[in-house]
């Protein structure tokens, strides 16, 4: 059996929608577990109301803890051999469910991992992993995850199996307000001997109007901020065994550090210990940025500039984005910065 677990937090207006395709899907061997993250805008009623829509669905209400604690609640009610984790804003396919079961027994992995779309108001299908099937080791299945164009560390894309948490006591870090996805996904893959992925015929679809088009749209709050941890915490977790996934880690701090570094400038922030710290992540990892294959040399070029001048970086950054808006305008055309 299959366990579904869907933190909910005043997402009821999209819940029906997730729902209605969790249950029509082909794999009929499951349940789901929606966990009513103390909503305060009547979602915990939508949750009671979808719970009684069917018998293999249990409806858990909880004060707000944070999307980890709810999917740590999910974890520890699962009945099911394997658990995965769709958010309650998106929507899946029929075969989403046996599709993450065919390619996990097809090739004996320990995790499988499916394709996805991004979906946009008006623009369905912005982008979507496509590729052949792949079956990955240890370590280069870790290369895969921090890469941001493959199968990343999203929950919702992932089949885990409940022996492997349960005999290891994973859970999600509810001490990270961000990115506690890619943490709880690279603990498990340290334990995994294969992972399987198929992206071939996308399963999930990713709701960014609900999230904002990029990180750039939302501010910098103590939430986004605790995600910084994230990254260190994996570089401290790979640093013996995998050096090249801490360098990897470290380089998307800096990054991160970069990408808030212009949150601050945009919301005009005035803290001096949030500025102090983005410079110091931004300088005191920069050369595993620079070293990193991930990143263009226009994007290591803006690291540079903010190196020198924050405040240039930002000025210079928040005119490439005026541009980009102005083409998209234009033209329709995904902004990609």
């Amino acid at each position: 059996m299959i366990t579904a677990v869907l933190s909910v937090y005043n997402t009821g207006q999209y819940l029906p929608k997730a729902m209605d395709a969790m249950l029509s899907q082909t794999y009929r061997d499951f349940e789901i577990i929606l966990v009513d993250d103390g909503s305060t805008d009547g979602s915990g009623a939508v949750c009671d109301e979808q719970g009684r829509r069917a018998d293999n669905i249990r409806v858990f209400h909880k004060p707000n803890g944070g999307l980890s604690s709810a999917r740590n609640l999910g974890i520890e009610h699962a009945e099911g051999d394997y658990i995965l984790f769709p958010d309650p804003d998106d929507w899946v396919e029929p075969r989403y469910l046996e599709g993450l079961l065919a390619i996990r027994e097809k090739y004996n992995a320990d995790l499988s991992v499916c394709g996805h779309y991004f979906f946009e108001q008006g623009c369905d299908h912005l982008w979507n992993a496509q590729g052949r099937e792949e079956v990955f080791d240890t370590a280069e299945a870790l290369e895969r995850l921090m890469q941001p164009k493959s199968f990343c560390g999203y929950a919702w894309n992932k089949l885990y199996s409940m022996d492997v948490i349960r005999a290891h006591g994973l859970r999600f870090d509810e001490e990270l307000g961000m990115a506690q996805d890619l943490h709880f996904a690279l603990r498990y893959i340290k334990l995994c001997r294969r992972v399987a992925y198929d992206p071939q015929t996308p399963l999930y679809h990713y709701n960014r109007d609900t999230v904002g088009v990029t990180t750039y749209d939302s501010p910098l709050t103590p939430r986004k901020l605790s995600g910084l941890k994230t990254y260190l915490k994996i570089a401290a977790l790979t640093h013996d065994d995998y050096p090249a996934i801490e360098a990897e880690s470290l380089g998307v701090l800096s990054d991160t550090a970069l990408q808030y570094l212009y949150l601050y400038y945009y919301f005009k922030m005035k803290e001096p210990q949030t500025m102090a710290l983005l410079r110091g992540y931004q300088r005191d990892y920069f050369s595993y940025f620079l070293a990193s294959p991930s990143y263009s040399r226009q994007r290591k070029l803006l690291g540079r500039v903010a190196k020198v001048s924050p405040r240039l970086y930002y000025l210079f950054f928040q005119s490439k984005r005026v541009l980009f808006d102005f083409v998209r305008r234009l033209t329709g055309r995904q902004r990609e910065i």
